[in-house]
């Protein structure tokens, strides 16, 4: 009853508001019914408003969507560097074949996620969301599309710890573009964007800006990945070397995501390289 009351009240009170309201939608509507410039108008009005909102909604769907294609697009990357020629490795003939009776699969990548991250200490480990479970073994490979990040060095079932190239202990075959030569790239120990190749020959020609790539002499990393470009470079006369400083390409400040590197062959490589040592014994 008492909301009866109220109804009414209100009514009395806003009936000549609430008459207009009404007066005013009847006319709307019979001018919309009985205009065709003013229907065109409404309805051009009405599909506007309806697209913004519907476009609004979509923008949202799609932004939320962004992990999910981002994570099958570093999946196909992976696929894609699995199935790259460097990734391969010869059997017999010349030509690459798609059925590899030519070629036989030599890396697989894992795309994995970074959990955790040090980059400003004296020594500095990743940690990644992927483990024995997942086929990860230690000193397998770890790089990601700007460069080498670091080799595994602890497992568990469903994480992996990686020694960073931000560390002392971690030294990088690497050759030098234009001549060839190979040497051993380390980190400076300071700016993370920094390293060093030291005992490169005197006589050899360096280039600034010459890209560094790795030598793919190493049973962990293919060769060829890009890891920076040549900074600058000094002589000493005493030892007849020269000392590069390398401009690093990866910035270990903002890394996400990144690729698990598996050399197939590397136990075979492994127990020959054991063979070759006990030849000199």
């Amino acid at each position: 009853m008492i909301g009866v009351i109220n109804i009414l009240a209100i009514l009395k009170r806003f009936h000549f508001q609430i008459l207009f309201a009404l007066l005013l939608i009847i006319g709307l509507g019979l001018t919309i019914q009985q205009k065709n410039y003013q229907r065109t108008k409404f309805i051009n009005s009405a599909n506007f408003l309806s697209g913004g909102i519907y476009s609004s909604f979509n923008n949202i769907e799609d932004y939320l969507n962004l992990k999910q294609i981002n994570d099958e697009l570093q999946a196909e990357n992976a696929l894609l560097r699995s199935e790259l020629i460097s990734s391969l490795k010869k059997i017999n003939g010349e030509y690459y074949q798609k059925d590899d009776t030519l070629y036989s699969q030599k890396y697989v990548y894992r795309v994995a996620d970074v959990i955790s991250n040090s980059y400003s200490r004296p020594t500095n480990y990743l940690t990644l969301n992927m483990g024995s479970n997942d086929g990860i073994i230690e000193e397998m490979g770890v790089i990601s599309p700007s460069g080498v990040v670091g080799m595994v060095g602890a497992v568990s079932d469903n994480y992996s710890t990686v020694i960073s190239f931000l560390h002392p202990k971690t030294v990088i075959s690497c050759r030098l573009k234009s001549s060839g030569v190979s040497g051993l790239l380390k980190w400076t120990g300071k700016d993370i964007s920094e390293a060093q190749i030291n005992d490169i020959p005197i006589t050899t020609r360096i280039e600034k800006g010459d890209s560094v790539l790795t030598s793919g002499y190493s049973s962990v990393f293919p060769g060829g990945i890009y890891m920076g470009h040549i900074k600058s470079f000094e002589k000493d006369l005493e030892s007849q070397t020269q000392k590069i400083t390398v401009d690093l390409s990866i910035d270990f400040s903002s890394l996400n995501k990144v690729y698990v590197v598996e050399n197939l062959y590397k136990s075979e490589l492994e127990e020959l390289n054991k063979k070759t040592a006990q030849l000199s014994e």
